[in-house]
């Protein structure tokens, strides 16, 4: 029975924990003894981090910029690639119209080419964007976020722009 009792006291004083001031709990046995400390770990205001899981954060931070670097640059590329195809064929198709029609008088064939040259400038604009917005989101990127073999300090003995003498490299 004394245990019960001391079990729903202590769920009571547990509720009253925030408004009351800490009690002295009660033994089995009658002797007063000191309540426990509830130990809790700290968490700093905002999410931040400590400064030994900083560099590791930040590396892999700075390691998942580069990937969407290389990503955004090769999307570019491609785009570019397919930008200067489709130019290539509105060139053609442009041709084939020219020939095609005299007067504002067309062929059957300069009518086709005229088609397929409204189709493909749509396309070929889209293409140049696209190119232009990776490729400098690629390179953004890729250049703001160094990769681990150029962060560092080097020294070493080479020549300089008035001979001989020490180096110091480094980037931030």
């Amino acid at each position: 029975m004394r245990i019960l009792v001391a079990a729903v006291g202590a769920f009571a004083l547990a509720g009253c924990a925030a408004t009351s001031p800490p009690r002295a709990a009660v033994s089995p046995v009658g002797v007063a003894t000191a309540p426990h400390p509830i130990v809790a770990e700290a968490t700093p205001a905002g999410g931040e981090t400590s400064p030994e899981q900083e560099p590791k954060n930040e590396h892999a931070s700075r390691q998942m910029n580069r990937v969407w670097g290389w990503v955004a640059l090769s999307v570019g590329a491609d785009a570019a690639l397919l930008a200067t195809v489709t130019s290539f064929m509105a060139l053609h198709q442009n041709s084939v119209r020219n020939d095609d029609c005299v007067d504002k008088v067309c062929s059957p064939d300069g009518i086709a080419a005229n088609g397929k040259l409204g189709d493909l400038i749509g396309w070929n604009a889209a293409a140049w964007g696209v190119a232009v917005v990776g490729v400098g989101a690629g390179a953004f990127l890729l250049l703001t976020n160094p990769s681990d073999k150029a962060l560092g300090t080097k020294v070493g003995i080479g020549p300089t722009a008035s001979g001989s003498g020490l180096l110091l490299k480094g980037s931030f």
